[in-house]
């Protein structure tokens, strides 16, 4: 069997300014999710094991695991809206060689989790409230060298979420353990240094370097009968806290990024690739990033 999940994410931004310091906007994620799920294929492009594969559906689908069947994500399930954000930004401090602003961010529960049900699902996003504080740096050396930190925070509000209650390390998990629990996700922080050379005033070509680390997500039952219920399906009672093991994270990403700044329009690229990862399951992910950006006075 071989699984490959892409999600892409277009972003639609808007951003006014109210003075030449403060600035509110709008953020807006149109999610692209793909996983194309099968099996292993032979010269002629039919499955080579088909009576393995029959029998590997006949157990994902039956009444014991009631799964999803092995198969890609289909074209209408393609396209969903992905959390929401508004944030506040304020240039606190501009000179010529530095700049320090800070924002704040509210991510709103727009997007969608993934599925208990679906071995292979993606989400486009957490479906719960937080509030981030950002803090951004500039600083030019020489006229040529842009140093360029950004460092978050964020508190996670705590919300529901339909999981099937049993360990990670356990992939079929009995329907009978499916709940909607209370979710409290780890609080995070994360920092981004992107030192640049400028080639010009307006083109600059430098290095990328991320850390994250995110706290473990708590989950409990809603009520006592909601444990009662499932204790009595699987026939032993099993704690919520079960879902907690893995879900503290940290990892680290590396990559190469060019910027070019006109009078009115912005534009940048950067490929960043994970490096390192502990805690849970960190995805051996690539990152690609396209950023168009253009101003306009509004009368």
């Amino acid at each position: 069997m071989f699984v490959r999940a892409e999600k892409r994410v277009t972003p639609l931004a808007f951003d006014f300014g109210i003075t030449n310091r403060i600035a509110v906007g709008v953020y807006v994620p149109l999610v692209r999710v793909n996983t194309r799920a099968g099996y292993q294929l032979d010269s002629l492009g039919k499955p080579g094991a088909p009576a393995a594969a029959k029998r590997l559906d006949s157990i994902l689908t039956d009444t014991t695991y009631a799964l999803e069947p092995v198969v890609g994500t289909s074209r209408r399930r393609h396209f969903f809206p992905g959390d929401v954000e508004v944030n506040a930004k304020y240039r606190v401090l501009e000179l010529r060689n530095y700049a320090l602003s800070g924002a704040v961010v509210v991510r709103l529960p727009t997007g969608h989790q993934d599925s208990p049900n679906n071995l292979f699902d993606l989400s486009t996003g957490d479906h719960q409230t937080d509030i981030e504080l950002q803090v951004a740096q500039e600083l030019t050396l020489f006229d040529r060298l842009w140093l360029n930190v950004l460092v978050r925070g964020a508190r996670q509000q705590p919300g529901t979420r339909e999981r099937r209650v049993g360990p990670q390390s356990v992939l079929l998990i009995p329907h009978a353990a499916l709940a909607t629990l209370n979710w409290d996700p780890g609080d995070y922080a994360a920092i981004d240094v992107a030192p640049m050379l400028r080639f010009s005033k307006a083109f600059a070509v430098g290095f990328t370097a991320g850390y994250w680390t995110q706290q473990r997500d708590r989950y409990t039952y809603r009520s006592p009968q909601d444990s009662i219920d499932v204790a009595t399906r699987l026939g032993t009672p099993v704690s919520a806290a079960v879902l907690d093991a893995g879900t503290a994270l940290r990892w680290t990403r590396l990559g190469v990024a060019m910027t070019y700044a006109g009078a009115d329009v912005e534009g940048s690229f950067s490929v960043e690739q994970t490096v390192s990862g502990s805690g849970g399951r960190v995805p051996v992910a690539t990152v690609f990033r396209i950023v168009m950006r253009t101003s306009r006075w509004p009368f």
